[in-house]
């Protein structure tokens, strides 16, 4: 690994890292992190505060409307919405790669309507069609007929099959171009079918780029989930809370995440951003901190991979390039001497 690549790398990922771990140490570390506190009290037992408590009150975050302290939530549902951005990448660039090997292969007519149904979703809003497609869930969840784990991961992979044209489209344009490269025109000659051409060429090409377009797609859909939090779309659903205050209005009721997810949070909490708007901000923070290791890693990894390889090709084209300019044949190579 080159020193370029570590250097890099070394603080985005282990900021990512160290968010995970923490996230799956903070209910080890307070048991209690989720305890609901309907009130405080001064030391002379009167009612001070009600929630959801300032970050004066509660240390160093405030809390939710439960009185659940807003930090330790955010740091348990680290884990979950990194793992989702993850789980959301690597099902876009399996299920991505299929839909470009079908749309590389296919007849040209085909592949203008495919085209046509790819690029189509490039101008869509995803949010509002993932949004659209999840909401029939809902009846399934609520009732409680669906399990909370189950429901993540069927929100997952409904986001990751939506997102997929456009990504498909754009993976099987560029190997459509790699495919007109005159190599492959040899191997065509020389008699390789298409399953021979890919798996001798195209295959390993893509493995190659795979790991820059994996960074690319987390970013992506850590971006997809905030367009989600906002529209009230939670990873692992919403509940109402049944142990909140004696006094709470049916009329606006109250809900809560059991993965504490940040787009959950977002969902949960955007009715409040006038009054607090530190419990949407917060969130959002935590997301732009993510997203923005993630760009740094993915413009590491293609600096390393992809723009240092075309460099050296292009160095390699001009000194042979140079080579043959400054290259002279003497005339008296074919003269005969005494």
């Amino acid at each position: 690994m080159s020193r370029k690549l570590v250097k890099g790398l070394s603080v985005p990922v282990f900021v990512i890292v160290a968010l995970v771990v923490i996230s799956f140490l903070t209910p080890v570390w307070f048991p209690d992190y989720d305890v609901v506190v309907n009130y405080l009290k001064d030391e002379e037992g009167r009612l001070i505060a009600a929630p959801p408590f300032s970050p004066s009150e509660m240390a160093p975050l405030g809390s939710d409307r439960l009185g659940r302290n807003f930090f330790l939530l955010l740091l348990v549902g680290a884990k979950y919405t990194i793992f989702a951005a993850l789980f959301i990448a690597f099902l876009r660039i399996v299920f991505g790669f299929i839909f470009a090997i079908v749309y590389t292969f296919v007849p040209s007519i085909v592949r203008r309507y495919v085209k046509g149904l790819g690029e189509s979703f490039q101008y869509v809003p995803l949010a509002i069609v993932a949004f659209a497609m999840l909401i029939p869930l809902e009846s399934s969840f609520q009732p409680g007929f669906l399990p909370s784990g189950e429901y993540f991961v069927i929100q997952l992979c409904v986001i990751a099959i939506i997102t997929t044209p456009s990504f498909g489209t754009y993976l099987g344009d560029e190997m459509k171009l790699y495919m007109n490269q005159e190599f492959i025109d040899v191997s065509r000659t020389m008699g390789a079918g298409r399953f021979s051409i890919m798996r001798r060429h195209l295959i390993p090409q893509f493995m190659r780029h795979s790991i820059v377009l994996f960074s690319e797609q987390v970013a992506q859909a850590l971006s997809l989930l905030i367009q989600l939090g906002i529209m009230l779309m939670a990873l692992g659903g919403l509940k109402i809370a049944e142990f909140a205050f004696t006094d709470l209005d049916p009329s606006n009721p109250v809900y809560f995440s059991e993965t504490n997810e940040w787009a959950a949070t977002i969902s949960m909490n955007i009715r409040l951003i006038f009054s607090n708007p530190f419990l949407v901000l917060v969130p959002l923070a935590f997301f732009a901190l993510i997203i923005l290791c993630v760009n740094s890693i993915s413009s590491t990894l293609r600096k390393v991979f992809i723009e240092s390889d075309y460099a050296m090709v292009k160095v390699k084209k001009e000194k042979e390039i140079k080579e043959k300019s400054t290259t002279t044949v003497s005339t008296d190579l074919f003269t005969l001497k005494n």
